[in-house]
């Protein structure tokens, strides 16, 4: 048998020609840690997204609405989605999260499976579909699109019969993901109210969400895909790791805010923090006394400062 030195027998390998000594090689290590997968990976290098709040809520200047807001002050004549989408990306933002529906239920497609959406609203004479118009301006863009489906729906008179309303859910679910194209991120939460018992099928529409997009990021408080950070003003652990014990977490229950801002390294999933900042301002529209330098001032520090202090513990500004 003839021995190749070993520079050679690994160029001959690398071109696809074994020999005696590169099939003898010795296979790398597997990973000791867990690793990303293809969409893990591609969430966090987009580093950024743009959540959008808009809905009924926007026109009635309610955070939560009832449900039983008449589907007419939905009526946004302006609308123009490529403008969102447009600076989105010229602000370095990898993607656009949209609320389809909030917890008033209101769709702001046209569900097949309620009344409550804007085909009942006289915007575009009720054959208006602000998630199509996003999922196109996006795509024109070049950047991806994520949609938030509220589980609490005070609209839906099902809401409560636990197995009717995760059907309907899940029927909502498939629309959104058969529909539109690609969806990298679907952005979930535990949100019950109204005093009614419900148990949601997180298990079962998780399955649903990645048999329909294979390469989307299912966010809620315990992931499969990402988690909770811990708060809502947008600051990590000052060491936060992407590992994580998913099973130590009930979604829509108290959380260990330590535990979710650091995550661990002895934890055998990977499930990275997903850093929501909602505090900037408003919800759904700008309020008296809410200038523009001071929402600008507040992106800064929210968005860029608490992202660079909790990463380096740093203890002045730093500049963009």
């Amino acid at each position: 048998m003839v021995v190749l030195p070993a520079l050679l027998a690994h160029l001959l390998c690398a071109h696809g020609i074994t020999t005696s000594t590169a099939a003898a090689a010795t296979p790398p290590p597997l990973p000791v840690l867990p690793v990303p997968s293809y969409a893990q990976l591609r969430w966090q290098l987009s580093e950024m997204a743009l959540f959008l709040h808009f809905g009924p809520n926007t026109f009635t200047d309610s955070e939560w609405g009832t449900g039983h807001a008449d589907p007419s002050v939905f009526a946004p004549s302006a609308l123009d989605a490529g403008q969102w989408a447009r600076v989105a990306a010229a602000g370095g933002f990898g993607r656009v999260v949209l609320t389809a529906k909030h917890h008033d239920g209101f769709c702001l497609w046209p569900s097949a499976l309620t009344e409550y959406s804007v085909a009942a609203s006289p915007w575009r004479g009720g054959e208006g579909d602000v998630v199509g118009d996003l999922a196109a301006a996006a795509r024109a863009e070049g950047i991806g699109l994520g949609l938030y489906l509220s589980p609490w729906d005070r609209h839906e008179p099902v809401y409560g019969d636990t197995v009717a309303y995760n059907e309907h859910y899940m029927g909502q679910m498939t629309e959104l993901l058969t529909r539109y194209g690609d969806v990298e991120e679907v952005w979930l939460d535990g949100a019950k109210g109204d005093d009614k018992k419900m148990n949601y099928m997180f298990d079962a529409w998780f399955a649903l969400i990645h048999q329909l997009q294979q390469r989307v990021v299912i966010f809620s408080d315990a992931g499969p895909d990402t988690r909770w950070v811990g708060d809502e003003a947008g600051i990590a652990g000052s060491t936060c790791w992407s590992s994580f014990n998913k099973s130590s977490v009930t979604i829509g229950q108290t959380i260990s805010d330590k535990q979710c801002a650091r995550g661990g390294m002895d934890n055998l999933q990977f499930a990275p923090a997903n850093v929501l900042e909602d505090s900037i301002y408003s919800y759904w529209a700008p309020q008296e006394g809410e200038s523009s330098w001071e929402m600008l001032f507040d992106l800064g520090r929210s968005i860029f400062f608490q992202r660079a202090s909790s990463s380096r513990s740093l203890s002045r500004w730093d500049s963009v």
